[in-house]
């Protein structure tokens, strides 16, 4: 079994060496099969034994169909991102095999003459990769990284990596309709992330990428049979690069290097103007991180500059809290875009380029006099499923519900709000991995409109919305102007293309405030008491009214 990296392995790293013109391709020949299909049963012994004695130039992944017979029990493991396969090469017979994207033909017409040209054919990358187990044994992790040996100018490249099973071995035909055979090669279990791979840059001499994914193991026979392959491909030629097999240990390009994969706990829309974030950070260099130093931009304006002192060793990915953000002191717009970049790694600049992560939240939406219905339906495990309300002023938890108990059912919650402010609805998983699971999903109605939806997150998923208890203020339908951000604390931009004229009423009918304007204008109502007030424009468009909501 694959042995976890070890800390001798990395002691072992050596330097990145130089950069050659051209490199050894690795041949990568994806095979459309099934155990129902009869031919396929004559032609797999010879593919076999081909693959089997190219394995040091060629990898191979085996893709089962379900025809000419459904019910092959390789492919109702992941049915869908075969089907993915089959339709990007347009595959409509088995067996079929497709060599570096192009050469296509029935799998008997592969041979070694055939393999030979293809090998010989020199690659402008080189790739290396390798993967572990977790202590429990029940997730694989795949680390891959590459570089440009020579320009590879393509705007449609794409990295896919596939988990495969070398050998299943049935003590009987596996399904009806057999076409007899019990021992299969090759099998792909998972594409990771999925079957549409991840995108890569053109590249330039030195251009370098480096991903990590993870996948808890389903469906395997014997995990002692896992490996990875990986195949950098151009998306519109279907042109192959470059392929790649595992090895023990694989040997960073740089020593300060890391990236953010991703985010958890963010918000999408806000109006509390605060978020408490998690980022998932690999170390892709040789040098263990001792410090981060993370900077967080909101429309290009600093936010924050954090620090983060641990442990991560090389290919190791780890959760950090930044704790709370409080973004109300900037110029927030209807759509905000924040950047989270490492600006340093041990006291210094990456070695390679600042790792960096983009999310956009936008401005909660305003519900006036409206009663909700929070819809949910459930997944594989309800028992699990939770969900609250909270007025994010004071924390208190206003309405909640769960856990359930019956799987795939469409539960559906009403309740309403007395009071005016800012509130966060949270679904909560305590099994971690969110409601994708069995096609789970929620949605919070605020009358006919859903105002904020989710099924795929981890622990737990929060949105805020702003609810609002009017009296006597009304608004027209007349769009002629985009007011932003609303909620806001004071300070709000009135967008349109006519000059005109600007008045803000409160609930009592008191013009509050008033200001000549010209095109787009920053409205300034910071003097104003928190509440919501009628914002009227008029112009040579005509006059039009909306309501604005002043947090501070």
């Amino acid at each position: 079994m694959k042995k976890l990296l070890s800390l001798l392995t990395l002691c072992l790293i050596l330097g990145i060496g130089v950069i050659y013109a051209q490199n050894q391709r690795v041949v990568v020949l994806e095979c459309f099969t099934s155990a129902t299909c009869g031919p396929c049963a004559s032609a797999n012994p010879n593919l076999d034994n081909l693959i089997n004695n190219n394995a040091d130039h060629m990898i191979a992944v085996k893709y089962h169909v379900n025809w000419p017979y459904a019910g092959d029990p390789m492919n109702l493991h992941n049915p869908s991102e075969v089907s993915s396969r089959v339709s990007y090469y347009n595959v409509t017979g088995v067996p079929t095999s497709v060599a570096d994207g192009t050469w296509s033909n029935g799998s008997s017409a592969v041979n070694q003459n055939l393999i030979n040209q293809w090998a010989a054919v020199a690659s402008p990358i080189e790739m290396q990769m390798t993967y572990f187990f977790n202590d429990t044994q029940d997730t694989i992790s795949v680390v891959v990284m590459g570089r440009a040996l020579s320009a590879v100018n393509s705007d449609h490249l794409k990295l896919h990596i596939s988990v495969v099973e070398q050998t299943m071995t049935y003590t009987s035909a596996p399904c009806a309709n057999s076409n007899g055979e019990r021992i299969f090669h090759n099998v792909m279990k998972k594409m990771l992330p999925n079957a549409q791979g991840t995108n890569i840059p053109s590249m330039e001499v030195g251009d370098y990428f480096a991903v990590k994914y993870s996948w808890p193991l389903a469906n395997v026979m014997d995990i002692n049979e896992l490996t990875a392959v990986a195949w950098v491909q151009d998306a519109s030629t279907k042109t192959v690069y470059q392929g790649c097999k595992s090895s023990g240990s694989i040997t960073p390009y740089y020593a300060k290097q890391a990236k953010i994969s991703k985010l958890d706990h963010t918000k999408k829309t806000i109006c509390s103007s605060r978020v408490n974030p998690d980022i998932f950070v690999t170390n892709f260099g040789s040098e263990t991180i001792n410090s981060l130093a993370i900077n967080v931009a909101v429309n290009g304006i600093s936010a924050a500059d954090l620090t983060w002192n641990g442990n991560i060793a090389f290919s190791e990915t780890k959760k950090i809290n930044l704790g709370e953000l409080d973004f109300s002191g900037l110029d927030l717009e209807e759509s905000n875009e924040v950047v989270f970049t490492i600006t340093q790694i041990n006291g210094a600049a990456d070695d390679y380029a600042p790792g960096t992560f983009n999310y956009t939240f936008t401005s909660a939406p305003v519900i006036v006099d409206k009663a909700f219905k929070l819809v949910l339906r459930t997944d594989d495990e309800p028992q699990l499923i939770t969900w609250e309300v909270t007025n994010t002023s004071n924390g208190e938890v206003v309405v909640s519900g769960g856990p359930y108990t019956e799987a795939h059912h469409q539960y559906t919650e009403n309740f309403t709000l007395d009071n005016t402010g800012c509130y966060m609805l949270t679904v909560y998983d305590a099994g971690g991995n969110g409601m994708a699971s069995g096609s789970g999903l929620y949605g919070l109605k605020a009358g006919s409109q859903t105002i904020i939806s989710g099924s795929d997150f981890t622990d737990m998923d929060s949105n805020e919305f702003y609810f609002t208890k009017t009296t006597g203020i009304e608004e027209t339908s007349v769009n002629i102007a985009t007011v932003y951000p609303n909620p806001s604390n004071g300070t709000l931009t009135v967008d349109t293309e006519e000059n005109g004229v600007v008045m803000v009423y409160n609930t009592a009918g008191q013009m509050v405030y008033t200001i000549g304007i010209e095109g787009k204008t920053v409205l300034n109502l910071s003097n104003l008491e928190k509440g919501t007030y009628l914002l009227v424009l008029t112009n040579n468009f005509g006059e039009s009214s909306k309501q604005v909501i002043v947090l501070q």
